[in-house]
């Protein structure tokens, strides 16, 4: 019985070993505490790459590098106490020929218990998803670039449930259709504000778009109305509709852009290009420097161009190359200087390149306001017509003499009275008059008959005849093979017949040539049957005509029945038509033919096959078939289908990135991380006129104005090397030589905090900039008109306040005191807007000299602790030298961080001003432990008229310059200022400024 036990045991084990060694699951087994390997599939050990010897080994010996990351313990863990521990999608870096790879694995460690219950082993499995994990990470994000996009972008957007009837917009896509940012919008109410015209088309729209034949797809552009029914923006709507199994639609989304501008300006263009586009004449337009910039459709016509972009270029580029040089230095010049040119030119058609004569007029556009040049325009009048019906009769008169077949002339009775020279030379014909004679003195004697019963009746017939005869050399006698056409000329005016005229073409060369072609195709012949690579020919209708021994070989198919269309017979019947199609296809189009397909050979196997197939002409450029071949690919074939797999969702992602930055309303850009520009989108294209490899390379610079170009390429360059966020403002050139502000910002792509790319906007802020520069002129004005009377006030206060006090009335004095107090906190507020509006306007003066920065810092603590009976200010000082600076400008930044930390520290008691020196800069900080700045605003502060947001705006007053302020004089004194903040726990600004090591 232990005998038949020990048996039974032993063959359970040997079905345990062999079930776990074809399992295609990664499998192991390990024993004992040191985790012996006893059983491991070919599975498991191809993903561990130690070899094959690893029975025998320890789990810990054998993958040493999962010790760190903590799978050894456990691995342990689970021997110990008996919980099955698993794992799911864990990060796995597996040491693989002497390289650390990473993988990531679903897998479990299942302990493995005997009859007592007691652990005696671990049964590790595990699924490789590396491909799944990293695919999830590129598809996340490629969603994030994405979202880049669309934040840089300032586009509206919107998400809809037809099903549940919910609605989800931003702020941007509630402004542009008509609703206001705290509306709460209902489903039924989403059409509330759309033009009346314009609601009925929008419904086909949406119906069109939830229609799944139609693919989802939703563009359409509408107008908006305002609570008065009046029109507030034109908007382009772009969007998608997704269906659930059942193919009802499940959501609805997209974004809107405002095209108001646009739309205006196009209808009042269009206007003016009816009339033009409807002239006769070509008309342009361009630059003074001659590029154009616009031609109307005769021109596009006569010219033969396809689109808009290829008009874009150059004037000199429009005319043949002979005379650029005249329109460089003549015409150009002329019209620039005396406003106008007129003469006979050459325009290039753009397809062909043929030579096309007109008659130009060029002239100048001035600007009517100020008479100044803003352009060229010239109307051009085509001459072919007119230079077409005088070459005519020249070409007819020429054509017979310099033809190459021969050509005569007879009367009636066929006798010849002309023969072109190239007749003359093809019979032998010496003499002058040599050719008078009769036309059956021209043929071969045992041709006449013919020439009597069937040419002449034939003529006379039908007034024509064509067909082979032979013709006889007056020298030598030699008959000569042509194919002649004879046929009756007649009178003009009457109608009757004057005569004959016969042409021939000698068929000796042809003749010659169909028999070396004969064989020469059976040498092709033999030489195609040796070649290893299948080789075949088609006709002009796509039928086969031959194929090599090697496809009969492949196929064990007879030669004739590959014939015609009897190739696809060979191919699988699942890849027939799709081959068959594509070959119809490509051969309708006369293009280069590749298709790939499997076959089942002879031997019963399945191949993979790629045929390919170049189109042919003839000398006449007339299509006479294909020439091609077909290779067995199946082992590439194979590998690259699990690529083009792999690569599929990344590909969809990138082409929609692609799709949605093309019709951005904003200059996007992305460049390397070398700082390269590598990728522009439409509008910035648009923007500069210019090729997009003339814009992302280096010469983009050029198209800055000098005066911003330095501190742009600066901060640019700061960005890329330090991966903080680009941001500046510079005034950038159009297409139109025209400069106008923008700014430019752009975040770093980063991955495991190493940037991949830059990802960049460049916006259109030249109408901010205006607004900006009135509004720095009013305060300018308003704040120096109020300084004079505020003074007065000023002094009539103090008069006043000194009188009551003479005569007893200590009330009314101290009301006055107050009153004051006010009007100096007023010339306090009116001082600042006189200091912004000198910044922005670049006139803050600066009266620099040596000074030591801490006796500085602590005048000014000193007179400050007499303003404040609530806080002390502590000293905490540290040696830092002389600077060279504006001491009063230094001591208003002190005096600005010091009572900024009194106000906004109400409830503490203390305020610490410290000062140090490091790396030759002199700093100081003012820390106070009130209410602190959020993370978020830290930021901010230092911009103009930036205030405590929320319900303490009114509890610490000001118009917010003072930080500001402080911020560009210590930029202007070549130093620099931050602030260190924790919310609910206080503040420490500081500044630095440079100290000069010679005077310190």
């Amino acid at each position: 019985m232990n005998n038949q036990a020990d048996l039974h045991q032993q063959l359970n084990e040997d079905i345990f070993r062999i079930l776990i060694r074809e399992s295609p699951t990664p499998v192991a087994l390990y024993m004992g505490e040191g985790m012996e390997i006893r059983i491991a599939n070919k599975a498991i050990i191809d993903i561990w790459g130690k070899g094959d010897n690893v029975v025998g080994r320890t789990y810990f010996n054998l993958l040493p590098e999962l010790e760190e990351q903590g799978f050894h313990a456990i691995l342990l863990n689970v021997y110990k106490s008996g919980i099955t521990y698993e794992g799911k999608e864990e990060k796995v870096d597996l040491l693989v020929n002497n390289k650390l790879e990473e993988f990531y694995f679903n897998f479990t460690f299942k302990p493995l218990r005997d009859d007592k219950g007691e652990v005696w082993g671990v049964l590790n499995t595990a699924a490789d998803v590396t491909e799944l994990v990293t695919t999830r990470q590129k598809l996340a994000e490629s969603e994030q670039r994405v979202q880049y996009a669309l934040q840089a972008a300032e586009l509206g957007t919107w998400d809809l449930n037809p099903k549940l009837q919910t609605v989800i917009w931003d702020d941007r896509c509630k402004e542009l259709c008509g609703f206001r940012k705290t509306d709460d919008i209902k489903y039924a109410d989403l059409l509330k504000f759309v033009h009346p015209e314009d609601a009925q088309r929008l419904r086909a729209a949406v119906l069109q778009a939830y229609d799944p034949a139609s693919g989802g797809n939703y563009d359409l552009i509408v107008r908006t109305i305002n609570d008065f029914g009046n029109l507030k923006y034109w908007i382009h709507l772009k969007g998608k509709a997704y269906f659930n199994d059942n193919h009802e639609p499940i959501r609805f989304a997209g974004t809107v852009q405002d095209i108001t501008r646009e739309i205006s300006d196009k209808q009042e263009q269009q206007k003016l290009l009816a009339l033009i586009d409807n002239t006769a004449d070509i008309v342009a337009v361009g630059n003074m420097d001659g590029f154009v910039t616009y031609i109307n459709k005769t021109g596009y016509a006569i010219l033969g161009v396809e689109n808009t972009k290829s008009v874009l270029k150059p004037g000199v580029d429009f005319f043949i190359h002979d005379e650029a040089n005249k329109v460089n230095n003549d015409i150009i010049p002329t019209v620039q200087q005396y406003g106008k040119w007129e003469g006979e030119m050459h325009y290039r058609h753009f397809k062909t390149g043929e030579s096309i004569p007109v008659y130009v007029s060029c002239f100048r556009i001035d600007d009517p306001l100020n008479n100044l040049p803003i352009g060229m325009a010239s109307v051009a009048r085509d001459l072919r017509p007119e230079k077409a019906a005088r070459n005519e009769q020249y070409k007819l008169l020429s054509l017979i003499n310099h033809s190459s077949d021969f050509v005569s002339l007879s009367d009636l009775d066929g006798n010849v009275t002309y023969v072109n020279t190239a007749g003359r030379k093809m019979l032998g014909i010496a003499g002058v008059k040599e050719h008078r004679r009769h036309n059956s003195e021209f043929i071969m004697p045992d041709e006449i008959a013919k020439l009597r019963d069937m040419v002449n009746i034939a003529l006379m017939k039908h007034g024509k005849w064509s067909g082979e005869i032979r013709y006889r050399h007056f020298q030598t006698g030699e008959a000569i093979p042509v194919y002649g056409t004879t046929m009756l000329v007649y009178d003009s005016v009457t109608g009757a017949p004057q005569g004959r005229a016969s042409i021939a073409r000698d068929l000796r060369r042809e003749i010659a040539d169909k028999k070396a072609l004969t064989d020469s195709e059976q040498l092709l012949k033999n030489i195609t049957n040796a070649s290893p690579t299948v080789l075949w020919m088609a006709d002009a209708q796509g039928n086969i005509t031959y194929v090599n021994q090697t496809w009969i070989d492949w196929t064990g198919i007879e030669y004739e029945k590959h014939m015609g269309s009897g190739w696809a017979n060979a191919i699988v019947e699942e890849d027939r038509p799709r081959a068959a199609e594509k070959f119809l296809s490509d051969l309708s189009a006369r293009r280069f033919y590749e298709v790939d397909f499997r076959i089942i050979n002879k031997d019963g196997e399945t191949r993979w096959c790629i045929a390919t197939g170049n189109p042919q002409y003839n000398e006449q450029g007339e299509f006479t078939g294909y020439i091609g071949a077909c290779t067995d690919v199946t082992d590439k074939t194979v590998a690259e289908r699990e690529i083009k797999l792999r690569n599929r969702e990344l590909s969809d992602q990138i082409s929609q990135f692609e799709f949605v930055t093309d019709f951005m309303p904003v200059q996007l850009w992305t460049a390397r991380t070398d700082g390269e520009l590598d990728y522009l989108n439409k509008r910035a294209v648009d923007y500069f006129g210019i090729a997009t490899n003339k814009i992302a390379g280096p010469d983009w610079l050029d198209g800055i104005h000098p005066d911003d170009r330095a501190g742009c390429i600066e901060a640019w360059n700061n960005a890329v090397n330090t991966g903080n966020i680009f941001q500046y403002e510079f005034r950038l050139k159009d297409k139109d030589e025209n400069y106008k502000w923008h700014l430019v910002r752009a975040l770093p792509f980063t991955i495991e905090d190493k940037i991949i790319k830059w990802f960049g906007t460049n916006t259109d802020i030249d109408e901010q900039k205006q607004l900006q520069r009135q509004k720095d002129d009013f305060l300018g004005i308003a704040s120096h008109e109020l300084k004079t009377p505020v003074t007065s006030i000023k002094a009539y206060a103090q008069v006043l306040g000194a009188m009551l006090t003479r005569e007893g009335e200590h009330k009314k004095a101290e009301m006055v005191l107050r009153m004051d107090a006010q009007v100096n906190r007023l010339t306090n507020l009116i001082g600042d807007l006189l200091d912004v509006t000198k910044i922005n306007s670049g006139r803050l003066q600066f009266n620099k000299s040596w000074f030591d920065f801490n006796e500085t810092v602590q005048e000014t603590i000193q007179d400050l602790q007499h303003t404040t009976q609530k806080h002390q200010l502590i000293q905490n000082f540290s040696q830092t030298g002389n600077i060279y600076s504006d001491k009063d400008r230094i001591s208003q930044v002190i005096t600005n961080l010091i009572t900024n930390a009194i106000k906004y520290s109400p409830h503490t008691d203390k305020i610490i001003v410290s000062t140090r020196r490091e790396n030759n800069e002199a700093i100081v900080c003012v820390q106070d432990f009130g209410i602190g700045i959020p993370e978020d605003k830290k930021d901010l502060v230092f911009e103009q008229f930036y205030r405590v947001s929320g319900n303490k705006q009114h509890t610490f007053p000001g118009l917010g310059l003072g930080l500001y302020i402080s911020s560009e004089i210590i930029k202007r004194e070549g130093g620099r200022m931050w602030v260190n903040s924790v919310e609910g726990k206080g503040s420490t600004f500081c500044f630095a400024l440079p100290v000069d090591e010679t005077n310190s």
